[in-house]
């Protein structure tokens, strides 16, 4: 490749200071516009470009592709913040949702853009999506199931596939499936966030009366179950002040109970609200003192 990327004309553009607006920020209210940051003089940037040119043509349009020369561009470079290169940029409804730093392999590239663009018809995911919809649940939890057998590190099929269990209240089976499949995928944060779910709706359900758990909670200040069910209680009614004050306590009494569920549970409001919510500012800084007192 020399100093010109070969284009598709179609799908892959140069970008400037001047066409930035319109083929990134407009284009990605439109779609998924990947802004790849390069240099004719790395080596790396021409190896990343023939990873790329090849799934520019495959996916015909899913995504744009703004090829920016970081030698001709410097002001619109160092704007956005690149430090070096390659760096691709992925950009949605005008904001940055992933960033691909180096060379990365074909399989890295191609899961960050699949877990961005909206399935094609003929995928998997998309057929278990369009049997779900149809209220045949089985049939699209074995589509999923037969899909992640065959590419095992698609997360998209995992977290669809829970979701879907989720939605018919097996937790158990959620519980169950991440299990086998082991804990690398548990600490993924969308798969933890989504068994936190999980785990606040089924103690949710347990609650039969409000008044008599509030009693109970009064007589056993220690029991962490009560404040963990009324904190999930509050939750799903949007009391988040309320589910705040009792993880916190729960946190207090012990930071590991239920596999940190206090914490997890924490977490999972704190991304609900926001991070400029001024209770996620407030009980994360009480979260951070607490865990820093505890042993």
């Amino acid at each position: 490749m020399d100093t010109n990327t070969p284009k598709n004309p179609d799908f892959v553009f140069d970008g400037t200071a001047e066409n930035f607006q319109q083929l990134v920020m407009n284009n990605s209210y439109k779609g998924v516009v990947l802004a790849n940051y390069w240099t004719p003089k790395a080596g790396p940037c021409l190896k990343l470009w023939q990873t790329l040119e090849p799934l520019v043509k495959e996916y015909q349009g899913r995504f744009l592709l703004v090829n920016i020369n970081t030698d001709t561009e410097n002001t619109l470079t160092r704007d956005n913040g690149i430090t070096s290169v390659p760096t691709v940029k992925i950009y949605s409804k005008g904001k940055v949702i992933d960033t691909i730093h180096g060379a990365e392999s074909e399989h890295a590239i191609r899961t960050v853009i699949d877990r961005h663009l909206p399935p094609s018809k003929s995928s998997p995911l998309a057929q278990a999506i369009s049997a779900y919809q149809a209220g045949r649940i089985d049939d699209a939890l074995n589509i999923l199931n037969d899909a992640i057998v065959r590419t095992p590190d698609d997360l998209n099929l995992c977290t669809t596939f829970l979701k879907i269990l989720f939605r018919q209240r097996r937790y158990t089976d959620m519980e169950d499936y991440v299990n086998q499949r082991g804990e690398a995928l548990r600490e993924h944060e969308e798969i933890r966030t989504i068994l936190t779910h999980a785990k606040l709706m089924q103690l949710a359900e347990q609650v039969k009366d409000i008044e008599q758990l509030d009693a109970d909670i009064e007589q056993e200040p220690d029991n962490i179950d009560y404040r963990l069910r009324r904190a999930a209680l509050a939750t799903l009614q949007n009391e988040f002040e309320l589910a705040l004050e009792m993880l916190l306590d729960a946190l207090g009494l012990d930071r590991d109970y239920q596999d940190a569920l206090a914490r997890k549970a924490m977490i999972v409001i704190f991304s609900i609200l926001g991070d400029g919510h001024a209770l996620t500012k407030t009980y994360r800084d009480k979260m951070r003192a607490a865990l820093e007192r505890l042993p």
